[in-house]
């Protein structure tokens, strides 16, 4: 890794309200069962750069917050995980929730999605600009960004954007051949299977898609290339929100360094994994309680 390499991670952000009452993660030595925290930083944009940050890299998040408390919360673990908030911008209105419910098993569910400010946040000029000298640009519900092609290709910046998410598929067309990694998820894909969602982002002119399958593991393709990647096995799963965000953060991180698609998605597997042993995406994550 290069010391000047710098990765910029662009959409949407906002606060994870966990419903309380409905599951407590066992205490692994057995004492009391640990409740879930009552609010967490989150979204896929915002939980990449922290992940990023957390390995050592030079992440910067973009995206608006609103001119209330949460936004706070936002900046705050953003900065304690010594992600670059310089270009964050605040906005009148209203900070993105999010409410979560877990079943059992630890499987995160969204009750509501309201991404508040972060989902009216728009790309400038002078943004794109500065964003077309990073290494990667990681973007997330950033609905402009095919407008900023043509800027953010200018230099030789990598660009990944996440799809796993409601509305996502419908996306592919304007946003696939835009960027050069397609992230999605089989738990949004509308209906489809992971191999129609790969060949429907393929056929978009996604140059590389991954799909990520939860428990199942991951499966990647390009044009004549194909992959696939078990999952890591977990001792205990807390929580599942947030582990495809880690999985995304890992597999950048790991193409940085220089290591193949295989090699990313053992990296991301892992990292993925080890963000359902704990509550929420943006608390600290360790490989505590992942079988490597």
């Amino acid at each position: 890794m290069s010391p000047s390499e710098r990765i910029a991670c662009v959409g949407d952000n906002c606060v994870d309200v966990t419903l309380g009452g409905q599951r407590q993660a066992p205490d692994v030595a057995g004492g009391p069962a640990t409740p879930p925290p009552a609010c967490l930083a989150g979204g896929n944009a915002f939980n990449v750069a922290v992940a990023l940050a957390r390995m050592g890299r030079r992440a910067s998040y973009l995206g608006a917050v609103g001119d209330d408390a949460d936004a706070e919360l936002i900046v705050t673990a953003a900065c304690e995980a010594g992600v670059d908030t310089s270009r964050v911008r605040r906005m009148p209105g209203s900070t993105g929730r999010t409410v979560v419910d877990h079943d059992p098993d630890g499987e995160r569910r969204f009750v509501s999605e309201d991404y508040g400010v972060a989902a009216d946040y728009r790309i400038d000029a002078e943004t794109a600009a500065w964003l077309a000298g990073a290494d990667w640009l990681h973007f997330a519900r950033q609905v402009d960004l095919a407008d900023w092609r043509s800027t953010l290709r200018e230099a030789h910046a990598v660009l990944s954007c996440d799809l796993g998410h409601v509305g996502g598929v419908a996306m592919l067309e304007r946003v696939a051949p835009v960027v050069d990694v397609a992230f999605m998820s089989a738990s949004s894909g509308a209906g489809l299977t992971p191999e129609q969602m790969v060949r429907r982002a393929l056929d978009a002119g996604a140059p590389l898609v991954v799909v990520t399958l939860g428990a199942r593991g991951s499966i990647a393709a390009s044009a004549d290339s194909r992959w696939e990647m078990e999952a890591a096995p977990v001792t205990r799963v807390i929580d599942t929100l947030g582990a495809g965000d880690a999985y995304i953060a890992a597999f950048i991180a790991a193409r940085l360094d220089g290591k193949g698609i295989e090699a990313a998605m053992r990296a991301g597997s892992v990292a993925g994994a080890a963000a359902c042993t704990q509550w929420g995406p943006t608390a600290p994550v360790t490989t505590d309680g992942v079988l490597a």
